[in-house]
């Protein structure tokens, strides 16, 4: 990460990068220059809450079906603020899955109450089959993952797929790239083929002091239930 990239020019030209990934190498290499400075920079400097916020939906509204010992899987953990924000919440058993090793990296830094926040973390692409086993997980969020880059909703079946029946999620997506990759049709598809249930969007602000009028910097928090 150069000086430039520390800088706040820096941070809106890889947050404008971010927007515009096309497929996962770009999505890997960008990542690998971000990480170090991701919290530091763009986190601290914009006013970012999107974490907490999505955190704090999923323990309020998913988390009634996670029993003592079950585990929840935070998609695209980034460098793990999501997780870190739910586990001070609720108590919970979180494991991380996200592209970037470097990212991951950071994640695994991350401690509440002196316990790392997650247990395992994973390397995968979420465009390609997930290396996790059918309905592994009691539950999932996602936060910042479906946010212009190259993850879409073809990538939903898959997400359903390791989440147990009678599970939980709580995904957020940009309400810009919601609305522009299609993701409505394919959520209303899985709602018509059985596999989710109670379908709900919830809009948040994804920063500070943000208005919900602006769809790039609000995300549609959709939660349902896998069937």
């Amino acid at each position: 990460m150069s000086d430039d990239d520390n800088s706040k020019d820096g941070v809106e030209e890889l947050l404008a990068a971010a927007y515009s990934l096309e497929g996962p190498d770009a999505n890997r290499d960008l990542y690998s220059r971000w990480a170090a400075t991701y919290e530091s920079g763009f986190i601290a400097d914009s006013g970012y809450l999107y974490h907490e916020r999505v955190a704090h939906l999923f323990a309020e509204h998913c988390l009634e079906s996670v029993g003592p010992g079950d585990v929840v899987v935070d998609i695209g953990c980034g460098t793990g603020l999501a997780g870190q924000s739910l586990v001070a919440a609720r108590a919970v058993v979180v494991d991380g899955l996200d592209i970037s090793p470097e990212m991951l990296e950071q994640a695994a830094r991350k401690h509440h109450d002196g316990a790392p926040v997650y247990r395992r973390l994973i390397e995968a692409d979420l465009t390609r089959s997930l290396p996790v086993e059918q309905g592994e997980y009691a539950g999932g969020l996602s936060v910042g993952t479906f946010t212009h880059g190259h993850v879409g909703p073809g990538a939903l079946p898959e997400i359903v797929r390791i989440i147990r029946p009678g599970g939980k999620l709580a995904l957020g997506i940009n309400a810009a790239h919601f609305a522009k990759a299609g993701f409505g049709a394919v959520l209303e598809r899985l709602v018509r083929t059985r596999s989710i249930t109670a379908l709900r969007l919830i809009d948040v602000p994804i920063y500070d002091e943000t208005e919900l009028d602006d769809p790039d910097k609000v995300a549609h928090v959709a939660t349902f239930t896998v069937r």
